[in-house]
């Protein structure tokens, strides 16, 4: 091998050494939506925490405590798989007791927690003061806005799907939780203002400017709704991305997609 090729193989191998931790960072990112209606006054801060999957933050949680705070949000939603049933339960159980120390929180469950014991999850979750919904909602007033958190549970064929539907309110701006982001075609016209999504994990894999997202569960190739904020029918749909940065990104790497932590900011239209 002459010199010249020795060099390109090293620059090569010198750019992948310092492109990869880039490339595949598990830096936690930070988003902030807004949305606007003709229902609220003034605004609404919400935290949305999806797909942990029972990922360290550092020691306490301290990473995403710290960044809740910092929003100082009215309410935090977390959105499903905050646990694992591959990776434990210990920095989610941890994470919920802290937040839910100090701020209103909501939880609708995902995938994980009905593989590992439905049951045994929503009591323990509700035991820290956080509000379960199962295919019901809860009314919250806000400096005079009215809310209704709506939790929608498994699958829309399953029994009971039903009943989270008719909870929609005219008096109220109407937030349903759901896990899976590929029901919102079903659910666009139904009368909710804000949908709260997970489970797409951003489509693993994203090529920024070009492809949103390679692969996710129950949507497969090219999902539509891998990440980020869509819009049908007068609803609006913000999907995170997941928090999760546990030993199983080893075998599938996140490519150009950061863990990330959702704000939003409900605000008054103008």
């Amino acid at each position: 091998m002459t010199g010249k090729k020795k060099l390109i193989l090293n620059l090569i191998a010198a750019a992948m050494v310092v492109a990869v931790p880039f490339v595949c960072s598990l830096a936690l990112k930070e988003v902030d939506y807004t949305v606007e209606s003709d229902k609220i006054s003034g605004e609404i801060r919400l935290a949305f925490i999806s797909d942990l999957h029972n990922s360290r933050y550092g020691e306490k949680m301290r990473e995403l405590v710290d960044a809740v705070r910092s929003y100082n949000p009215d309410a935090v939603i977390f959105g499903g798989d905050m646990y694992d049933e591959y990776w434990g339960e210990n920095n989610a159980d941890l994470l919920i007791d802290r937040l839910a120390s100090e701020y209103k929180c909501f939880y609708t469950i995902g995938n994980h927690e009905m593989h590992i014991d439905e049951r045994m999850i929503k009591e323990k979750v509700a035991g820290k003061g956080v509000t379960v919904l199962e295919n019901d909602c809860f009314d919250m007033e806000i400096r005079g806005n009215k809310l209704r958190f709506i939790g929608l549970e498994g699958m829309l064929d399953e029994e009971g799907c039903e009943k989270a539907l008719s909870c929609v309110s005219e008096d109220s701006y109407n937030l349903l939780i759901d896990h899976y982001p590929e029901h919102f075609p079903d659910l666009s016209d139904k009368g909710f203002d804000l949908i709260l999504s997970g489970h797409a994990h951003g489509g693993q894999v994203t090529i920024p400017f070009i492809l949103n997202g390679v692969y996710a569960p129950n949507q497969g190739l090219f999902p539509k709704y891998a990440g980020g904020r869509y819009s049908e029918n007068g609803t609006e749909m913000v999907v995170s991305r997941g928090l999760y940065r546990n030993v199983s990104n080893i075998l599938v790497p996140r490519v150009f997609n950061r863990p990330e932590l959702v704000f939003v900011t409900i605000g008054e239209k103008e």
